[in-house]
């Protein structure tokens, strides 16, 4: 092999290497993968997690397998916190994936009645734990307004019930500052972002197993992109995504609810038609490559013909 294309063949190696390195350095890191395989709500695996009620302790059940959101003639949610997670630099990603089962009963048209929410719980320890809130009695953890408690930052997306015609995704932020201590039972204290996806892209059916995702992505000092999806679509696949000017870039609470009747028809624990059964909850996050490592490796490469010259 002559100089040229010995000089050739390392630049190629050197191209390898880099991208080797970039793919690995902006690859995953799994925070939270749990399939409730052991039939318990506190974490007993490294990527279990802890799951809690949001609003009323009756709203959850567990089983292997499967996480039960007890809903049926109750609005609930459930959420779990995890190690914080701060989208430090552009391009960083947190992504969540869900997988979940509608019941027998699939209730009338309802828009924004289910509901996926990622927040900053700004610290406050008493959210990782089971969290009364309603109407009457809101809690501050949440952040509440007429308290003056500002509100946990972070964003909702919301999806409709109906005929396969109207029902969209949709996203919407919390209101620091006027947060309704009731976090995701209510649309109240969020502040809808322009524009929703396209209408009739989806639709809840009965024992149907649906895969959702929640993505946040930050694209500038200021800017997020926030992406959502549901499958099985009208088209295969329902996506959205918008883009806001956050409020925090730190992550560490999931949360979802799901309004009164609109899945299932009991609200008690344990009957078989009381709402929907999650089997399977990632959260990751996609960093993206550190600049200093990306710019010794490219020095590395650039050098390379020069060295093989004085050789």
């Amino acid at each position: 092999m002559n100089s040229t294309g010995r000089t050739t063949f390392l630049l190629f190696l050197g191209a390898l290497v880099v991208a080797s390195l970039l793919a690995s350095s902006s690859m995953a890191a799994v925070i939270v993968n749990d399939s409730f395989a052991d039939g318990d709500v506190t974490q007993t695996g490294a990527l279990d997690t802890d799951w809690w009620t949001s609003s009323s302790s009756s709203g959850i059940e567990i089983s292997p397998g499967s996480l039960g959101l007890v809903t049926g003639t109750s609005g609930r949610g459930i959420h779990t916190v995890f190690p914080a997670q701060t989208l430090a630099n552009v391009g960083d990603e947190l992504k969540v994936s869900y997988t979940f089962t509608t019941p027998d009963t699939v209730g009338r048209p309802s828009s924004s009645s289910i509901r996926v929410g990622l927040f900053d719980t700004l610290g406050r320890a008493g959210l990782d734990d089971n969290v009364s809130a309603s109407s009457s009695s809101p809690n501050d953890l949440y952040g509440n307004a007429a308290n003056s408690v500002p509100g946990i930052p972070g964003y909702m997306l919301d999806m409709d019930l109906g005929d396969g015609t109207s029902e969209d995704l949709n996203f919407r932020e919390h209101d620091t500052a006027n947060a309704s201590g009731r976090l995701m039972a209510t649309t109240s204290g969020f502040n809808n972002i322009p524009n929703s996806g396209p209408d009739g892209e989806y639709q809840f059916l009965p024992n149907t197993t649906y895969n959702g995702t929640f993505n946040v992505k930050r694209i500038s000092l200021t800017e997020m992109e926030l992406f959502g999806s549901l499958s099985p679509g009208a088209n295969g696949i329902a996506t959205h995504f918008t883009t806001d000017v956050f409020d925090s870039a730190t992550i560490d609470m999931l949360g979802f609810h799901v309004n009164s009747n609109i899945f299932g028809s009991s609200n008690t624990a344990g009957d078989l038609d009381n709402g929907i059964d999650f089997s399977n909850v990632t959260i990751e996050f996609c960093p993206v490559p550190e600049p200093s490592s990306i710019a010794l490796v490219l020095g590395a490469l650039i050098a390379m013909p020069g060295i093989r010259r004085r050789g």
